[in-house]
């Protein structure tokens, strides 16, 4: 055995698993720079235990979430373990809206500022290193759904994800038990609850978060599963020819159903928020609530009425399914059920710059899977976290709120990754210029919640303004920056043809 294969062997029975990942990463820069005959251990960019020396890596975070003054010192043993310099920049969230993306090696971006990262191909794929690896540190752990369809940019795996809640039905379960009743599997069994709850649950509402900031959220999660089938790509818009699809037969049945259900709920749910319908049924006045967990806080628990239970169930799923190819409503194989899910709607991901310096952008990698696994907690001390690995579901108890009892803890993650693990899944809105599609989405909404407009008419009114922004930012730019974040490559140009050709 060659002294690098000695001192490999013992580097990886020596280091605990997590940290396996940054040896792993430095015994394969050792392999990279290792001649075929010994030398003596050096090499021009550093020793094998300071592989990135003279390399200067610049990590851009958003503004106002606490990272400069939590990672200065994850950034600083970083640094000492592998000889590599850190420069930290703050930019203000919504910068990705503008022409002008943040500036930096490593960047820790909002997942919904995706479509504008991926319409100026900034982001470059993740080295091999990071996506093999033991099974609890690499690419196969995180939940094969958000792994596929939402880390693939591009066509390859692109992002490591911190955040990325998912919205969940919240139950009153002792009152279902009581009633001898089950969570729901579809919307219809969900709507026939909420028609039934002054039987099974007396005084107690049903909430939905329909305020306006999270409108356009709360119907794409409870229309996507009328639209979406798990061999589909085209959601919002065609992949091949970028026309808006958000006034589909799909999403009008969708638009015309919620209308139906939020009429029957108390009308404050136009002006309710996640948070404030997860509060609702903490404190016993809610029997359903839709929702997600937000992380833990530093604030006092939710008081909550002795007698409550809670359980969790992903969101209901539907037994007719439009299809566009055939133009008519199937009924999906197996159970008969269509599940979907709609994430991201938020959360924050890392991904690294395409056009740096190879060596640099190991080390950026490098520092990523650092702040991932190894410092994963102290790292992210103050924003919400969420389970995104299947290693994740037995030891993340302390990242949630207090609000939770143990097993309701377990439940919820269950659900989360139940939810994760499909490959039926789509992100909200994908596409660069999201924040004007989704303006124009609620506007939509809006009208038909508020009898302005019909279903039908309001989609239509949306569709054409998506038309609109579509042209005015470039069709196919608004094309491929979709197809992208959903995994695939961008579109093929077609070549242009000799004038004759084209007349035959």
């Amino acid at each position: 055995m060659s002294e690098f294969g000695r001192l490999a062997s013992i580097i990886l029975a020596k280091t605990p698993r997590a940290g396996r990942l940054i040896a792993v990463g430095l015994l394969a820069v050792g392999l990279l720079t290792t001649p075929g005959c010994e030398d003596d251990g050096s090499t021009k960019s550093g020793s094998l235990a300071h592989p990135f020396t003279n390399e200067t890596v610049t990590v851009a975070v958003p503004n106002g979430l606490g990272f400069s003054e939590v990672w200065k010192g994850l950034l600083d043993e970083w640094s000492e373990q592998t000889g590599a310099a850190y420069r930290l920049v703050e930019y203000e969230d919504g910068t990705a809206d503008k022409k002008d993306l943040p500036t930096g090696d490593l960047i820790i971006l909002p997942f919904v500022n995706l479509g504008e990262y991926a319409a100026a191909d900034r982001l470059g794929p993740m080295p091999q290193a990071l996506i093999g690896g033991e099974s609890s540190t690499g690419w196969l752990d995180f939940f094969s759904g958000l792994r596929e369809r939402v880390l693939t940019v591009g066509g390859a795996p692109t992002l490591i994800p911190f955040s990325c809640p998912v919205l969940t039905c919240y139950l009153r379960q002792d009152l279902l038990e009581k009633a001898g009743l089950k969570p729901p599997r579809t919307w219809d069994e969900y709507q026939a609850l909420v028609d039934s709850s002054s039987k099974w649950a007396p005084g107690l509402s049903v909430v939905e978060p329909w305020g306006p900031d999270f409108r356009a959220t709360m119907f794409l999660a409870r229309g996507l599963a009328g639209v979406k089938n798990p061999a589909g790509f085209s959601v919002f818009f065609d992949i091949d020819t970028g026309e808006p699809l958000i006034n589909s037969p799909g999403f009008v049945r969708a638009l015309e159903k919620s209308i139906a259900a939020v009429s029957k709920l108390s009308a404050d749910v136009k002006t309710f928020t996640p948070a404030d319908c997860r509060r609702l049924i903490l404190t016993g006045k809610a029997a359903m609530a839709i929702s997600f967990e937000p992380g833990r806080s530093d604030g006092k628990p939710i008081a909550r009425p002795a007698g409550i239970s809670l359980s969790f169930a992903r969101l209901p799923g539907v037994r007719q399914v439009y299809s566009r190819t055939s133009k008519t409503w199937e009924t999906p194989a197996g159970e008969g059920i269509n599940d979907a899910t709609l994430v991201p709607f938020s959360g924050l991901a890392a991904g690294v710059s395409k056009r740096i310096p190879a060596k640099r952008a190991e080390a950026a990698w490098n520092l990523a899977g650092f702040l991932s696994l190894d410092r994963y907690e102290q790292a992210f001390a103050n924003v919400p976290k969420s389970v995104c690995r299947e290693s994740q579901l037995t030891g993340t108890a302390t990242w949630v709120s207090s609000d939770l009892r143990p097993n309701e803890f377990f439940g919820y993650c269950g659900a989360t990754a139940e939810s994760l693990r499909q490959s039926n899944i789509s992100a909200e809105l994908p596409v660069v210029g999201r924040p004007r599609f989704r303006k124009a989405l609620t506007d939509g909404l809006t009208a038909a919640l508020e009898g302005k407009a019909s279903p039908e008419t309001a989609l239509k009114s949306v569709a054409d303004q998506w038309r609109a922004i579509s042209k005015e930012l470039g069709v196919d730019r608004v094309r491929d920056s979709y197809r992208k974040c959903l995994g695939l490559p961008a579109a093929m140009k077609q070549p242009d043809l000799p004038e004759s050709i084209g007349r035959n």
